[in-house]
């Protein structure tokens, strides 16, 4: 009897000890701005051309907008719809989106983001499997049209998505390669997409395999490894850790990008 009341009690431990990290969890899918919401409606009617460096970084405070998408976005009157939805918040569920990862997706009014260029790497942490936020990442091959190449989930081959599931992501960030043109952004999507396409999902690629190969020889991938490999091979290394394995944190923490928006992150 001793014995069984022990077993239920490390039993009931141990759920419990998982729903907490459930709890923390959840908690961290969307953080808001530590920003104090400020009137910017003067700076909104500024061209690109007048905003100092101090408006650059109030309006990042404000928006969560870097400066490339700010320059985009002057003369459109956007800049203050882009404040509010920033300041907004957020209602999110989560879902099982695989039999061991979940994610979670905005239920309300879907984010605002950033006009895009071909090459442009978009990172989300709103992907979990079980209490460990693994995260997820893609590459945008098609910004006129709205396309990413993302290797998605375990068990599904690499494909093209719509750019508006990641509206519907509680947090992300949007990060452009610094010091090259658009023409070389432009290049490293096209190779992605015509090398990375329809490639098995493989969660261990860099551990029990080699992380780098010929981008025309890939035969596994995940969604790290798969934007990081589309770079690597024309000579950027992302990974800011160069570890075995890229993850989407990796990606975010390399100083060759510059972050043209943030969203949810804090």
């Amino acid at each position: 009897m001793k014995k069984s009341i022990f077993l239920i009690c490390i039993l009931y431990g141990i759920i419990a000890a998982y729903r907490s990290s459930l709890f923390y969890i959840e908690a961290q899918a969307y953080i808001p701005p530590s920003a104090e919401k400020r009137d910017i409606s003067l700076l909104a009617l500024k061209s690109a051309d007048e905003y100092s460096e101090s408006d650059y970084e109030l309006i990042r405070s404000q928006t969560g907008l870097g400066r490339s998408a700010v320059m985009s976005l002057t003369d459109t009157g956007q800049l203050l719809e882009y404040q509010n939805r920033y300041f907004e918040g957020v209602d999110f569920i989560c879902h099982m989106n695989s039999p061991v990862s979940f994610e979670e997706r905005i239920c309300g009014a879907p984010a605002l983001l950033a006009p895009l260029e071909d090459g442009d790497i978009l990172v989300t942490n709103s992907s979990h499997v079980l209490s460990w936020r693994n995260g997820h990442a893609a590459i945008v091959v098609d910004a006129e049209n709205g396309i990413t190449l993302e290797a998605v989930v375990i068990g599904s081959n690499s494909r093209t998505q719509d750019i508006s599931k990641w509206t519907r992501y509680p947090n992300f960030a949007v990060l452009r390669l610094k010091d090259a043109d658009e023409k070389k952004r432009a290049e490293i999507a096209r190779s992605a997409l015509e090398n990375l396409n329809d490639i098995p999902y493989k969660v261990t690629i860099g551990l029990f395999s080699a992380k780098y190969s010929d981008i025309s020889l890939a035969s596994g991938t995940q969604c790290a490894h798969l934007v990081w490999l589309a770079y690597a091979a024309n000579g950027y290394d992302i990974d800011s850790d160069n570890g075995l394995i890229v993850t989407p944190d990796d990606i975010l923490g390399s100083d060759l990008f510059e972050r043209v928006q943030v969203f949810g992150m804090g």
